[in-house]
């Protein structure tokens, strides 16, 4: 597909991790894209119109001449596959499949514990609730097996010397507003150094919520 007639649409709101990773593999890939923000706070995201844009009623939505994509990892792939410059996977299928199994160690042993649909349902059954102590034994847990892959398979970022999609999974999941309060991050030392040296990178810069357009 050519880039120069691309319309490209990110409905995302800063600070949030799941679209902060398709931003960030958006301009590794050198695509220019409008962010359209959805305040999550208020609500938005349950609105007539985003619901029809995004059933599931969550950002991110990536939307491509009119083609509305969901999911991250979803989009991550389609990136991957229709933009194959500053390739974002390794070439083996093996290298591929450990690279992808870090994501989805984000996105199903992470991520799930501090978003705010998480502590919204457990507040049906609990009205006092301790958000550190509820997500902490799962963000241990997560973080612990993703320290362990990048141990084993990581150099100067989460997958040896070459930025891949396991670095847009893993940034915003470590830079995240709330995480540092309710996990001790020092406790992995292979993803804290892949993080600053990702930090380095003008494609990583933190997107905070503050500065919301």
């Amino acid at each position: 597909m050519s880039t120069s007639r691309l319309a490209i649409r990110l409905y995302t709101y800063r600070g949030y991790s799941a679209p902060w990773r398709v931003s960030i593999m958006l301009k590794l890939k050198q695509l220019q894209f409008q962010p359209f923000f959805v305040n999550l706070p208020k609500a938005e995201q349950l609105s007539n119109m985003y619901s029809q844009i995004n059933p599931l009623q969550i950002v991110p939505t990536l939307e491509i001449n009119g083609q509305l994509l969901h999911e991250s990892m979803a989009i991550a792939e389609y990136l991957e596959e229709e933009f194959p410059r500053n390739k974002l996977l390794p070439k083996s299928p093996l290298e591929k499949a450990i690279v992808r199994s870090m994501c989805e160690t984000v996105n199903s042993g992470i991520h799930p514990y501090h978003a705010s649909r998480f502590y919204k349902y457990v507040h049906n059954y609990v009205s006092d609730i301790n958000r550190q102590e509820i997500s902490e034994p799962f963000l241990e847990r997560g973080f612990t097996a993703l320290n362990t892959l990048v141990e084993k398979h990581g150099g100067d970022y989460a997958f040896g010397n070459q930025v891949t999609i396991a670095d847009a999974f893993l940034y915003p999941a470590f830079r995240g507003d709330d995480v540092s309060y309710l996990v001790n991050l020092d406790k992995y030392p292979a993803l804290k150094k892949v993080v600053e040296n990702l930090d380095q990178l003008p494609e990583f810069a933190y997107e905070h919520p503050d500065s919301q357009g």
